[in-house]
């Protein structure tokens, strides 16, 4: 009761900028919600056992039973750069490589996919503060013309409440941006480097393999 208490205190005080800012807030939510579902809970990576089944199998040549391994794990970038691998080796070395790259490429936008708009809405939300301070420090002045003492107080109080609580308002919602922001590239950088590994491990052993070496 006290949040929605304060929320209406909120709207009626800071005006415009009020209901920008709570907007710019419950698209980071949804936005938040969608990445992190993506990132930290669909996506998967190889367990050990399995990815040295699969060394094992490249370096003997068997690329069958590669696969098989692979299509038991859905949602990994790391069996998509393989299987990119996979299915271009009859194409020579140089075709390996571009399509693993490509692999990569398609990860990272997959990855980064709405995080632009997150950045934004740090950068917004913190402007859409300095907006409804800017508009309630010209209420407070317009106030000072007033007469009136009675009428004068409640518009400085009005204004000043607006410009305060516009304020609070985008710094918190900008912070959060911010702080959901860096989480997310974190955990994409982390994705990527595993990604881009695996491919650089998988040319490796299809080497090894071709030279006949363990």
């Amino acid at each position: 009761m006290d949040f929605i208490i304060i929320l209406k205190k909120y709207l009626n005080e800071a005006g415009l900028s009020a209901y920008l800012t709570i907007g710019n807030a419950l698209f980071l939510i949804y936005l938040g919600i969608e990445r992190f579902n993506y990132l930290f809970l669909r996506i998967k990576t190889v367990s050990p056992e399995a990815w040295n089944e699969i060394n094992k199998k490249i370096l003997q040549r068997d690329y069958n039973s590669v696969l098989q391994i692979c299509n038991m794990t859905k949602d990994s970038p790391q069996i998509e750069v393989i299987k990119a691998g996979l299915m271009s080796l009859d194409s020579g070395r140089e075709a390996m490589k571009s399509a693993l790259g490509a692999a990569l490429v398609n990860i990272t936008k997959n990855c980064e996919k709405k995080v632009n708009l997150i950045g934004l809405i740090a950068s917004v939300a913190t402007l859409l503060g300095l907006l409804g301070t800017i508009t309630g420090l010209i209420s407070t002045f317009k106030a000072i013309e007033v007469a009136d003492a009675a009428s004068k107080a409640a518009k400085l109080s009005s204004g000043i409440s607006e410009a305060m609580y516009s304020t609070a308002a985008g710094l918190s919602v900008g912070v959060a941006a911010m702080v959901v922001h860096a989480l997310i590239t974190t955990k994409i950088e982390e994705i990527t480097n595993e990604a881009q590994y695996t491919g650089y491990t998988f040319a490796t052993l299809v080497e090894k393999s071709e030279r006949g070496e363990d």
